[in-house]
């Protein structure tokens, strides 16, 4: 007779309460993007700053083309010129209308053998000429194969091995020129249309540092040794349809890695304080940190600088066959 095994599952009564929990902060994940992301029009500043970034970057992605024909974009170039004319109007000229404006200027210079109606497009230009300028570029720009690599030549599989989730800290104060370079370097991140979503809401102050750490749940035992903690968001009002509802994740998620990496680069140690709560620790952050309604919390990151010596996990890494799978059949 076969042996008869308890249902591995919890009780029914426990699975219906996760379903309703799932369920509640599901609902509060949709309300807070319908609220504040542009599904509904672009009503806000952040809004109309993400339609502008998404419209100079298809010029940009098109005018980078090896083959771009001309008047590729023409619906684009005048989508975004009405844009900027709009917010410019609504918000003055600053560095998202600078570099739009840039933008659609690098443009038309590059179509000026179109046939396609591009009058708009000039007129809005021509009417902001006088707006300010700072130095910020637009466009399109050519670089060399040997400078990129002559850059780039570093041996990066050692660097990344030699990155590892610290939790014993030392009390020297952490630089700010490194909070910068760290947060320079995770500016360069990709992100989708280039948009640019996400921010690092940094605390050094220790009774502040001390305030936020009380409500991430993975610090104990180290968290008073940090020098620093990092707050990593993504603006939800930068998305638009439903399909881009996970977005801010991916993005976020890219910024945070490139944050943790420069400041390995930096000779400072991190280590990654992951945020997966629910809708009442959510709130309770964001009152704590002052995080407006549309900043979507990716993680926390707390740094500091590196002891002499220390002891570290081994986490030992799944063998490359398991992460690699190359030219696998197709259905």
């Amino acid at each position: 007779m076969p042996t008869a095994f308890p249902d591995p599952r919890p009780p029914l009564h426990l699975r219906l309460q996760q379903l309703a929990q799932l369920a509640a902060n599901s609902l509060y994940d949709a309300r807070r993007f319908w609220r504040t992301s542009f599904t509904n029009g672009a009503q806000s500043r952040e809004n109309l700053r993400a339609r502008i970034a998404i419209g100079l970057h298809f010029l940009e992605y098109g005018m980078s083309l090896r083959d771009s024909a001309p008047g590729r974009g023409t619906d684009k170039a005048t989508q975004l010129a009405l844009d900027i004319d709009i917010y410019i109007a609504r918000f003055g000229s600053d560095a998202s209308a600078e570099i739009a404006l840039r933008t659609l200027e690098s443009w038309l210079a590059a179509n000026e053998s179109s046939s396609s109606d591009l009058s708009l497009a000039r007129q809005v230009a021509a009417a902001h000429a006088d707006a300010p300028v700072t130095g910020l570029k637009g466009g399109c720009e050519e670089v060399r194969r040997e400078e990129i690599q002559s850059r780039a030549m570093m041996d990066f599989l050692s660097f990344a091995e030699a990155r590892h989730s610290i939790r014993s800290y030392s009390p020297e104060p952490v630089p700010l020129s490194s909070i910068e370079r760290a947060v320079r370097a995770a500016q360069q991140s990709p992100s989708s249309c280039n948009r640019q979503t996400c921010r690092a809401h940094v605390w050094t102050d220790p009774v502040a540092r001390t305030r936020i750490l009380s409500l991430q749940s993975g610090n104990r035992g180290f968290g008073g040794q940090l020098g620093g903690v990092a707050i990593i968001t993504s603006d939800l009002a930068h998305w638009e349809k439903a399909n881009e509802r996970y977005q801010g994740w991916v993005d976020g998620g890219m910024f945070a890695m490139s944050f943790a990496y420069a400041l390995h680069a930096e000779g400072l140690g991190a280590v990654m304080l992951n945020w997966s709560e629910c809708r009442e620790r959510d709130s309770a952050l964001r009152k704590v940190a002052g995080l407006g309604d549309s900043e979507l919390v990716i993680t926390m990151i707390g740094f500091g600088s590196l002891p002499e010596r220390l002891r570290v996990p081994i986490s030992q890494r799944k063998p490359l066959s398991w992460a690699l799978k190359l030219n696998e059949p197709l259905g």
